[in-house]
C-alpha cells in the first residue's frame, strides 16, 4: 500500500479573485436610502404622537368646560349664584377659565332660558376650548310673589279670625 503524500490545503480567499461587481456587502446609495426611508417613518410617527397629544389636550379642556358649565348652571338653578346677566366672570380656582350667564324671557310668561357658557383662553388656537349650555327654568320673581300674596293671604286671614 502506497501513501499518498497529502495535498497542500487551500485557503479561502474570499471574494478577491472574483469581479467588483459580485462584491459583499451594501454600497453607499443603499446605505442612504435605508436610511432616509428610516428618517421618513420617523417624522411621520413624531407628526402622529404630537398630533394624538392635541387631540388628548383638546379632550381634556372639552371635558372640563363642560363639567364646569354643568356646575355652574347647578349653582344658578339653586339660587348659590344670582340669576343676573354676567360677562366672562373668572373662576375663583383659575383665572384663565371664564363663565357668562344670559338669562331671557322663555315661551311662556313665568319661565326663562338660561345660557351659561364657560371658556378656557389658553394663549393659542389649540388651547383654547369653550361649551356653552341652555335651561329653561321658572323665574324666582314670580315664586316671590307667589309666596308673598300667600303670605298676605294668610295674615289676611289671621286678622279675620
Amino acid at each position: 500500500m502506497q501513501r499518498s503524500s497529502p495535498q497542500p490545503r487551500r485557503r479561502f480567499t474570499g471574494n478577491r479573485g472574483r469581479a467588483s461587481s459580485l462584491r459583499a456587502g451594501i454600497s453607499l446609495l443603499e446605505v442612504v436610502l435605508a436610511l432616509s426611508i428610516f428618517l421618513g417613518a420617523v417624522v411621520a410617527l413624531s407628526q402622529l404622537t404630537n398630533s394624538g397629544m392635541n387631540s388628548a389636550i383638546g379632550a381634556r379642556l372639552q371635558t372640563q368646560a363642560v363639567l364646569r358649565c354643568e356646575s355652574k348652571l347647578a349653582e344658578i338653578v339653586a339660587a348659590i349664584e344670582p340669576l343676573d346677566d354676567v360677562t366672562d366672570q373668572p373662576f375663583e380656582d383659575d383665572d384663565k377659565w371664564t363663565w357668562s350667564l344670559a338669562s331671557v324671557e322663555g315661551p311662556h310668561p313665568d319661565l326663562l332660558n338660561v345660557t351659561v357658557s364657560v371658556r378656557f383662553d389658553g394663549g393659542n388656537q389649540r388651547a383654547s376650548t369653550g361649551f356653552s349650555i341652555s335651561r329653561l327654568m321658572r323665574d324666582p320673581a314670580v315664586f316671590e310673589e307667589a309666596a308673598v300674596a300667600a303670605a298676605d293671604a294668610a295674615a289676611a286671614e289671621d286678622d279675620s279670625l
